[in-house]
């Protein structure tokens, strides 16, 4: 499973990626697929900066507080697009403890 994610990542990005998907962790994530599709849309088309500010336009949801807190894990970590990307694909996964 975790040889499709890393697809395009050298091993710094690995590294970088294991850290932030081991800081996301496992909690019950309350983000439904529709704010994930959007989220990576805008990530691809408009970058980091702007998927943050999609979030925070969530503003009083829970769906806000776990997405920002996943995308400033990210920001953290240094995380490319690409990157990012693949662990809002597999953000479900990654917080059941299954990945």
């Amino acid at each position: 499973m975790v040889k499709e994610w890393i697809r395009l990542l050298d091993s710094k990005g690995l590294e970088n990626m294991g850290k932030a998907i081991e800081e996301i962790g496992t909690t019950k994530s309350c983000i439904t697929g529709s704010v994930l599709k959007d989220t990576k849309k805008i990530l691809i088309e408009k970058g980091l900066d702007a998927a943050e500010i999609f979030a925070a336009q969530l503003s009083g949801t829970d769906q806000n507080t776990e997405l920002s807190r996943v995308l400033e894990i990210c920001r953290k970590n240094n995380l490319g697009t690409e990157a990012i990307a693949q662990i809002l694909d597999k953000l479900t996964v990654i917080e059941s403890g299954k990945w």
